[in-house]
């Protein structure tokens, strides 16, 4: 069932993904509304199972990690299938994995240590399930580039670029450790109560957490949304290049920029070049995206594989790879 959602709603969620710590008497003012009839409005959202949950975006290459994604073609197994995922769902490194129909089936992303350790993840999964896997390819991440969702709302919106952190590794003690832990599980969590749990003091969260904002390990608080029930579909767009000009390729992140279906951009060493997230009403409306940029940037690119999404889950397991 979709859920029909007025301007207040967009604007409140798109606030909230932007900043799910933004304090009720400043999301009033954004919105223009008392701060009651804004708190009725998120419960009802909460209630609804619009919000999901609240959690913080963590850059752990800041940690001395780095991200590979494998992604696997699958035989036609569907219990095969449901214990390779449940499999992997208990692995503290994935960060991301998702399930797709169209030019993949499964995509983990992990975080690991070194290229010794992702080569052992995928022998392992390839001898366990040798059966089911028809095929496997690997990439590795170059850059992630973000905007907010501003089909929620018309708001400027500039692309945010994460790359492989360069930086020193960066040693966080247990004290920061829980607190990650805590932030990430629940973005909005109060100040006061992480530190009656961890049996600390207020001053010192509040320092622990500045000082991960400031070292770029918290990138930000933020929310997850069904955005089933509000009537969008996720697609990855997977862009192969017959044109590696510079030039060619800033206009297509420009592009993307103003795009308000095109949400994520990421440069990965894959088979393919650049990969799209894209938001759309359904297959037809995500078709007149692709179609659109690939008319646009017709010298540019050789051809566009679509991986149609059913799951998208950040840190699947209920332990993070730093504990």
């Amino acid at each position: 069932m979709t859920h029909i959602l007025d301007e207040m709603d967009k604007r409140i969620l798109f606030e909230l993904e932007r900043n799910a710590r933004i304090p009720d008497v400043k999301l009033a003012k954004l919105v223009g509304k008392s701060k009651d009839a804004v708190r009725y409005r998120i419960n009802k959202l909460e209630q609804e199972k619009i919000i999901l949950n609240y959690k913080t975006w963590i850059d752990v290459t800041k940690l001395g990690y780095r991200s590979s994604t494998i992604v696997l073609n699958l035989m036609n197994l569907p219990e095969k299938k449901k214990k390779l995922i449940e499999s992997i769902k208990r692995d503290k490194r994935v960060y991301w994995i998702g399930v797709a129909e169209g030019a993949w089936n499964i995509g983990v992303t992990y975080f690991i240590k070194s290229n010794e350790e992702l080569f052992k993840i995928k022998n392992e999964l390839l001898s366990k399930y040798h059966d089911l896997i028809i095929d496997c390819q690997v990439a590795s991440l170059v850059s992630v580039s973000v905007h907010e969702k501003t089909f929620f709302a018309k708001q400027d919106s500039s692309l945010i670029t994460f790359t492989e952190s360069k930086g020193k590794e960066i040693e966080l003690d247990e004290i920061s450790k829980k607190i990650l832990k805590e932030l990430y599980f629940n973005s909005k969590e109060n100040v006061a109560t992480i530190a009656g749990k961890l049996n600390t003091t207020v001053d010192i969260v509040r320092n622990r957490m500045k000082k991960m904002e400031e070292d770029g390990i918290i990138i930000r608080y933020t929310l997850f949304i069904d955005y089933k029930k509000v009537g969008y579909e996720l697609y990855k767009a997977s862009v192969y290049l017959k044109s590696f000009d510079e030039k060619e390729i800033e206009g297509m992140m420009k592009y993307a920029e103003k795009s308000d279906k095109i949400i994520n951009i990421v440069k990965q060493i894959a088979p393919w070049d650049i990969e799209f997230v894209v938001f759309a009403k359904d297959f037809q409306d995500y078709n007149k995206v692709i179609s659109e940029f690939t008319e646009k940037f017709s010298s540019s690119i050789k051809k566009v594989e679509t991986a149609i999404m059913s799951e998208d889950i950040i840190f699947p397991c209920k332990k993070l790879v730093f504990e």
